[in-house]
């Protein structure tokens, strides 16, 4: 069993305050439950505000998270941060952390959103490629946000041999875009349900600098696409377990992997 802790927050105008407050969350998490496997972050829970980049070329934040790693000897996906690229724009980045507080993995999100009057292009360029990791507890996938809606996206990791897909997310209910919270349960169950894997997305919560408002219910969701735990509509930390012996039977019992027709299309 993979024990998880789910941190729900959101990031505030100060970079260094939402690393401190990261490393908070770690700690009370650590203190709440012993001998946790993975923690979790959101989407830009560093921060988005344009001088949040430079700060964080300088590790600041690295350094900070990669000691709690160490410490309570915990894996840990950090959220994400913009990252400086060339052309004075950044990556939406993500870290992976061993126990050992190594970066192991690195993802840089591919599927910009630009849709409903917003651009994320103007200020963020997207990689070029997905992200499977081997960690102490399995293969591990990782995908950002607005990647829910793509598939493709979750299918493909899978194929690669991902055990567990994992999804920070700043999905907002509104303010100025039209509400989108059902959506964000229909996505994350169906990516679960539909790829028979187990699925990590945890939202921010709360009123972003960039005036969105995320509204959390960041959830793992099993292979039989039921939500196992779920957090609270306020800044939160939930806990729940992957079991991946269940996930093998949930497998083997649908039997969609064994009967898939790849010869019928590219994936």
């Amino acid at each position: 069993m993979i024990k998880v802790a789910m941190c729900q927050m959101v990031g505030e105008k100060d970079a260094k305050y939402n690393t401190d407050k990261m490393v908070e969350m770690i700690e009370r998490a650590c203190n709440m439950e012993k001998n946790i496997d993975l923690i979790v972050f959101p989407e830009y829970s560093y921060g988005v505000k344009p001088d949040i980049a430079p700060l964080a070329a300088k590790g600041f934040h690295t350094e900070k998270i990669s000691e709690c790693a160490k410490k309570y000897n915990v894996n840990i996906l950090g959220g994400s941060f913009p990252r400086l690229a060339d052309d004075g724009k950044s990556y939406n980045t993500v870290y992976f952390y061993d126990r050992k507080g190594e970066i192991i993995g690195q993802y840089d999100k591919t599927h910009l959103f630009v849709a409903l009057g917003y651009d994320e292009s103007e200020s963020v360029v997207p990689g070029d490629k997905l992200c499977v990791i081997d960690t102490d507890f399995g293969r591990v996938g990782i995908m950002v946000c607005y990647e829910l809606r793509f598939p493709e996206v979750a299918r493909t990791m899978v194929l690669q041999g991902a055990d567990i897909i994992l999804c920070p997310a700043d999905f907002p209910s509104g303010n100025p875009l039209p509400p989108r919270t059902d959506h964000w349960d229909v996505l994350v169950q169906s990516t679960a349900l539909s790829n028979v894997t187990y699925t990590v997305a945890v939202n921010d919560f709360g009123k972003t600098p960039g005036g969105e408002i995320p509204f959390g219910r960041s959830m793992i969701v099993d292979p039989w696409g039921t939500i196992v735990s779920q957090c609270k509509a306020e800044e939160d930390i939930a806990f729940g377990y992957i079991d991946l012996d269940y996930q093998d039977r949930v497998r083997k019992s649908i039997a969609s992997w064994e009967n898939r027709r790849p010869e019928l299309y590219d994936l």
